[in-house]
């Protein structure tokens, strides 16, 4: 038997099965209808988070907006309580993630566009 086959005694799992290197990427022809399919389709909710962030953001801005005002104008007297806390834990929350899905929702239209423009290259 030669080296490259496996022997009667050796098993392999059915989860790992093993493949064979590829030398060059595999290239495929696909058609200007069928990129601008493929560069339209937007599979994941990126953008739909962002927007729910930003209706957390604008429904807990009056409490938010009252509880720094009460702070401000009375100091460390200002009694706060605790819905108004939950309020500005929301409102900083929302912030964060809509600051956070807003960069990964731009990084990933960019790098779209800069695939789309390479397979344009291409043909």
């Amino acid at each position: 038997m030669s080296e490259d086959k496996l022997s009667a005694g050796t098993v392999t799992s059915l989860k790992n099965p093993l493949r064979g290197t590829l030398d060059k990427p595999l290239r495929h022809v696909v058609s200007n209808e069928e990129l601008d399919a493929l560069c339209e389709t937007r599979r994941e909710h990126v953008t739909e988070y962002v927007w729910a962030a930003i209706g957390v953001a604008v429904g807990t801005l009056p409490g938010t907006v009252a509880l720094l005002n009460g702070y401000i104008t009375q100091g460390i007297a200002y009694g706060f309580r605790p819905e108004g806390l939950i309020q500005f834990g929301l409102f900083c929350a929302a912030l964060s993630v809509m600051g956070s899905m807003g960069m990964i929702a731009r990084r990933r239209a960019r790098r779209l566009r800069e695939i789309e423009a390479d397979i344009r290259m291409r043909a």
